[in-house]
This record gives C-alpha cells, structure tokens and sequence, in this order.
C-alpha cells in the first residue's frame, strides 16, 4: 500500500487527531480511538495500518479475530525520541523525550573558561552527540529542538538575548545542521515553547484568549495566545512583561528583583497584570514562577489583590493558573512542534 496516498486522501485533522489519542496514552484499542475522535471504527483502521506500517505507531498485541482485521493495542513508536538542546544560559544542557512527551534523559553540560562560547558551543554538540549515537542510535531520533533565550531570527540565523550576548553574532542553525545534516531542526524561544506547552492543560483552550507569564529572578515576560496561536511582536518576540513601568517608576523586573517572598511578589506583579488584564481581557492567564523561594500561595493572593485593591469585578476576572510540570515546559513544547512536524512529513510528503 502506498501510505502517502492514501494518507494524502484522509483529512489531516483526522490522522493528526488519531496519533494524539495513540501518544497520549501507553495503549490504546481501535474502538477507544473512535469514542475519543468520533471517527468511525472503519476510518480509525484505515489510518491506523497505515500508521503502523510506517513505523509511526506500534501495535503492543495482535489478535486477528477474522480474517482482513487487525485488532490488539497501538501505542506510538518506542525508539522514536526528540533531542532537545537548551542553550537558555552558559549551562548548556541537553533532554531525550519520547513521542509520548516523557523524560527519558537529561544532562547538563560542563562550560569550560578556557574555551571560548563556540569551542564549548562545538563540544558540546560533539559530547551529545557521542552520547545518543550510542545510546539511543540517531536513525532514531525524529527531530532536533533548540531552546534559546530570545527571539531567532531565522533569516539571519541569530537569537536576539541580552542574557547570552554571544548567541547575536552565532548562527546556530548553520552549526548545528553540519553536524546533524538529515534531522529536522527546530530552534525557537524557550518563552514561545513553554506557551505552547502549558496551554494544552487548560480545557477548550482552543476557543480561549490566554496570556502565558514566565516569572523568573532576573526577568519576566510571556505570551499571548489567540485560539492556540501565538500573538508574537516584531522578529517573533515575546512580550517583556517586566519592562512595564510600575508606580514608582520602577519596571517590574526592578521591583521583582527585590522580593523575597511570595506576599512581595503578588504585590508587585499586581499593577502590571490588572493592566495587562485591562488590555487584552483574557479568558484565563497562567502563570510559570521560576524564584528562589515557595510561590504556592501567590496566585490565591494575586485574585485577592486585583480584586479587592483593583476592584476587579467578576465578569473582569481572568482565571488565574499556576503552571506546574516536573520537567522544563520548554521541553516538551519543543518536542510537541517536532512531533507535528514529523507527522506532516509522512502525511503532507513536507520537509
């Protein structure tokens, strides 16, 4: 059987809504594909052979109950696995993640003084790539991601960062595609992945209007999303959230800089996100805390603040979401994107 054709010939939305139900559990039957996508059983076989024949997904048990039928549980390929390199500080690190989005391993990188940003740049690619060639195979791996910390450029092949000057006269794309030549490559902001990642834990976030905060020691910024899209500003960038000036003329970054614990940071945060809020009037905002001390209480404290101080009514509220995951979102929106990216190819014939 021709694959492409006759995935060429099936909506996209569906084959796409089939292989998210399959990577989203450990295994899956045919008939619980249906209920969840609401496609017929007939649709959900056709897809799924041919699914299974390219290798995208495997089949745990197989059971033939008659003749011309597959039954049994899919689940997606095992040995298919995303690199992940975050280049977000001088402490490179490197994560696998499967196709189900999981861990499976991460490592820093050891920065050297004596070497300049790309001789350590240059072993650290080398280091991981030594490491996963042998440990993983890299026939196996079905995209790269790179997370850096401000917008890429993708035409200059630059990242626009004040927090790592080197990467604006680094073209990492070039580098990187000499020593990974056949392996799509993703490079993206880590603010923009880790958006695309936690919206997906909002239900119907499809049909929302979100802001995504990234509040971190040294500085604060986010994104805002449209319907699943991201609204960025000129060269794709996020928007810096802690650039807003507060009232004593202050930029929130400053003000953040100085709090010690999670009352300071609600107080200061408030101003900026009643005005954010007053602007875009979301439908929810959710809010990722990277701080050196507990936030657990800062989202019940901020509703106090804008509602109380800020006299925000019901109707003017947003829902206030702290985002939590055990591994860097970033990550996962990185391998999320390569994960669409893969299908596409096998699906659309796209490079």
């Amino acid at each position: 059987m021709n694959n492409s054709i006759s995935l060429k010939s099936i909506k996209y939305e569906s084959i796409k809504g089939i292989f998210t139900s399959v990577a989203n559990a450990e295994r899956i039957s045919r008939a619980e594909i249906s209920k969840q996508t609401g496609l017929s059983l007939v649709t959900v076989g056709k897809i799924a052979d041919a699914l299974l024949e390219l290798n995208i997904v495997s089949q745990i048990k197989e059971i033939r109950p008659q003749a011309g039928r597959r039954a049994g549980l899919l689940s997606v390929n095992p040995d298919k696995y995303a690199l992940i390199l975050d280049v977000t500080s001088y402490a490179f690190r490197w994560s696998i993640l499967n196709l189900r989005l999981e861990p499976l391993e991460r490592a820093p990188y050891s920065y050297r003084s004596g070497l300049t940003f790309e001789e350590n740049f240059i072993a650290f690619l080398e280091e991981t790539m030594h490491h996963i060639a042998q440990n993983y195979g890299l026939e196996n791996c079905f995209g790269l991601g790179v997370a850096v910390p401000g917008p890429y450029l993708e035409a200059e092949d630059l990242v626009c960062t004040s927090r790592v000057p080197e990467l604006n006269a680094f073209h990492l794309r070039g580098i990187i595609s000499s020593r990974y030549p056949d392996i799509p490559l993703l490079i993206d902001s880590h603010i923009n992945a880790a958006a695309r990642s936690h919206i997906r834990n909002l239900e119907h976030y499809e049909q929302k209007n979100i802001v995504y905060w990234y509040v971190g020691e040294r500085y604060v910024c986010g994104v805002y999303i449209v319907k699943g899209d991201l609204v960025l500003g000129r060269n794709g960038h996020a928007c810096e959230f802690g650039s807003l000036i507060q009232l004593t003329e202050r930029t929130l970054d400053d003000r953040l800089s100085f709090c010690k614990n999670q009352e300071e940071c609600a107080e200061a945060l408030a101003i900026s996100v009643y005005n954010v809020n007053r602007i875009l009037s979301p439908h929810s905002m959710i809010f990722d805390f990277d701080l050196p001390y507990d936030c657990d209480r800062v989202i019940p404290l901020l509703n106090d603040l804008l509602t109380m101080k800020y006299r925000l009514k019901p109707n003017e509220m947003p829902e206030l979401v702290r985002a939590f995951c055990k591994f860097r979102n970033s990550h996962r929106g990185l391998t999320m994107r390569l994960r669409e990216i893969w299908l596409d190819r096998f699906v659309l014939g796209s490079e």
